[in-house]
C-alpha cells in the first residue's frame, strides 16, 4: 500500500463513517464538513505519534489502517446498548 491509496483509505472511511452515524443533510453541510474534520483529528493524532517513532516514511499508510480501525470499533461500541 503506499501513501496515497492510504490517505485515500482514510479520507473516504471518514466520509462513509461521518454519513452514516450523523446522516447527510443538504441544508446543513457545514456541520457535515465540522464532523468530517472532528472524525478526522484522533486518527490523525495516532497516526502522527505511530510514524514519529517509526523508521521511514509512512504516515499516509498508517493514517488509513488508524481510521480504518478507529471507525469500527467506534461503530461497535456505539451500536452495543
Amino acid at each position: 500500500m503506499s501513501n496515497k491509496l492510504g490517505y485515500i483509505l482514510g479520507f473516504s472511511s471518514a466520509i462513509i463513517y461521518t454519513i452514516i452515524i450523523y446522516g447527510i443533510n443538504f441544508n446543513y453541510i457545514l456541520d457535515f464538513v465540522a464532523y468530517l474534520l472532528g472524525a478526522l483529528v484522533i486518527p490523525a493524532i495516532i497516526a502522527g505519534l505511530i510514524s514519529l517513532f517509526s523508521k521511514g516514511k509512512n504516515f499516509g499508510k498508517v493514517f488509513g489502517i488508524t481510521c480504518i480501525i478507529l471507525y469500527v470499533l467506534s461503530g461497535i461500541g456505539n451500536s452495543m446498548i
